[in-house]
């Protein structure tokens, strides 16, 4: 395994802890792990294996950006995105964000279910879905949709989907 990997399964295996344990994501993990990542690239693969990992990063950050200015995702978890992007560059960091999708929806899932929450979050994730499509189809306002500010949400300590879509982006 290249130091990269090392890199990025130590980022990711501390911030998944971190995240389980206080729901946060600090910044000495995302921004340490984003730097670690982009000194890597440079001084084993030289300016093309940086920008490779600056594509990617700019690539998570784009993509994961919007969930949190909708209130649906926290900023550790972009951030976190954003660093696994630089080790992945842009291939696998979009392999990686996929996979992150699928585990954490079926987290989500498992968590509402263990909390006998399945309906309500089903249908909070109906009425979100709705509410953007109408927007994107109008381009009127949204109605008040749930978030992770809303009382009484099943949050999710998504840097466990993170991780785990992290190393299936790594092991593509």
């Amino acid at each position: 395994m290249d130091l990269s990997a090392v890199g990025l399964v130590l980022t990711v295996a501390f911030a998944a802890a971190f995240d389980v344990g206080t729901r946060r994501i600090p910044n000495f993990i995302t921004v340490g792990g984003l730097a670690v990542a982009l000194v890597l690239r440079v001084t084993t693969g030289g300016v093309d294996a940086l920008v490779g990992g600056l594509l990617g990063a700019l690539l998570a950050f784009l993509l994961a950006f919007p969930l949190f200015m909708l209130k649906g995702m926290g900023g550790g978890d972009v951030k976190l995105l954003t660093a696994v992007g630089a080790f992945l560059g842009p291939y696998s960091t979009f392999v990686a964000l996929l996979a992150t999708a699928l585990v954490g929806g079926v987290l989500a899932l498992a968590i509402s279910f263990r909390r006998k929450r399945l309906g309500s979050s089903l249908s909070g994730t109906v009425t979100v879905v709705r509410g953007l499509a109408l927007k994107a189809i109008s381009g009127g306002e949204v109605d008040a949709v749930p978030t992770l500010e809303t009382r009484d949400a099943v949050t999710v300590p998504y840097g466990v989907a993170i991780a785990v879509g992290a190393v299936i982006g790594l092991l593509w």
